[in-house]
């Protein structure tokens, strides 16, 4: 797949679950491309103009996921473009405490294909919003 076409990014430590994750996607029909770090995550988005969905897990291996918010409010190249963030935990008191939040989904831990593809193509269906704060999840 070429990156130029991804509609989705999936950020996790572990290279297996972006492999799983973004072949699942694709097998799907979701365009899908992998990053395992933060900066990782940051280049590709530079580099792959079409994704507008950021599945990102909460704990990787020395960084906070959610941090990938602040860190496209601060990149120039990215702060205009549209996202929706759905982050991935598999602590649940995390998960209850970011679901309370209701501004991003929160897949816990073993993911279920079902759900996961389902959370896609209904972030998919929806226009995102410019500013990350102000996503809110139907």
């Amino acid at each position: 797949m070429n990156r130029h076409d991804a509609l989705a990014l999936v950020v996790d430590d572990f290279e297996a679950i972006v492999d799983e994750m973004t072949s699942l996607l694709q097998r799907q029909g979701i365009p899908a491309i992998g990053a395992t770090t933060l900066d990782e995550a940051e280049a590709v988005l530079e580099r792959s103009p079409k994704v507008r969905v950021i599945a990102c897990d909460v704990r990787l291996d020395r960084e906070c996921g959610l941090d990938i918010i602040a860190r496209i409010r601060r990149n120039g190249a990215l702060q205009a473009r549209p996202f929706h963030y759905a982050f991935i935990t598999g602590d649940p008191i995390s998960a209850e405490t970011l679901s309370l939040q209701k501004a991003h989904p929160v897949i816990s831990k073993p993911v279920r294909p079902d759900i996961l593809i389902a959370l896609f193509r209904n972030l998919l269906a929806g226009p995102a919003l410019a500013d990350p704060t102000r996503q809110t999840i139907a």
